[in-house]
């Protein structure tokens, strides 16, 4: 008798048990489509991005030049800022492997995707920029990955020459995206960027 309730016991928990991992299996699978629904539209945004800045600038003149100047700095800056808060965030966190994989997952995509349009726009309107200070600007961006780079190094090697050599480079750009802010009196918005 006691040996047969102890099996209805067991079995009652089991139940209870199968029960509660069923539904937290299915609120993680709600959980899981429903950040899968909202990366959607993130992806698609970032795609009209892509294709309205791209499309914008098909045509390189001097009438949309300072826009130009204007949008691709602003996206520098932003993508420096977001090196420099991780880096930071991570450095205080003493997590150099999380900040691997932010920069992987996190920076990487964003980086390729800023690249990639600042190297078609340039490659399109190649004739236009030639021998223009303007010029400088996609390789300035392409040089991102260069910073980022030596900030992974900087931590993961404990490596403080090369957070320098990051940190110089960053001042650098910062010096020609200033002057060419200047050119096209846009004074108003030149950033002084650092990663400190």
């Amino acid at each position: 008798m006691v040996s047969n309730m102890t099996v209805n016991f067991f079995s009652g928990n089991s139940f209870l048990l199968s029960l509660t991992s069923r539904q937290a299996i299915n609120q993680l699978l709600g959980l899981f489509i429903f950040c899968l629904m909202l990366s959607i539209p993130v992806a698609q945004a970032n795609e009209e991005n892509t294709e309205s800045f791209v499309t914008e600038f098909a045509e390189l003149n001097e009438a949309n030049l300072p826009t130009y100047v204007s949008k691709l700095s602003h996206r520098y800056y932003e993508q420096v800022e977001l090196l420099g808060k991780y880096f930071q965030l991570y450095q205080q966190k003493r997590d150099p492997r999380g900040f691997n994989v932010w920069h992987l997952r996190g920076f990487t995509p964003s980086f390729d995707a800023l690249n990639d349009e600042s190297q078609q726009v340039a490659k399109t309107n190649e004739k236009f920029l030639a021998n223009r200070p303007e010029q400088a600007l996609s390789t300035i961006v392409a040089e991102l990955r260069d910073v980022s780079v030596n900030l992974m190094l900087a931590f993961r090697e404990n490596d403080p020459q090369a957070f320098k050599a990051a940190n110089a480079m960053v001042k650098e750009h910062g010096d020609q995206i200033a002057a060419l802010l200047k050119t096209h009196n846009l004074n108003e918005e030149i950033r002084e960027i650092s990663l400190k």
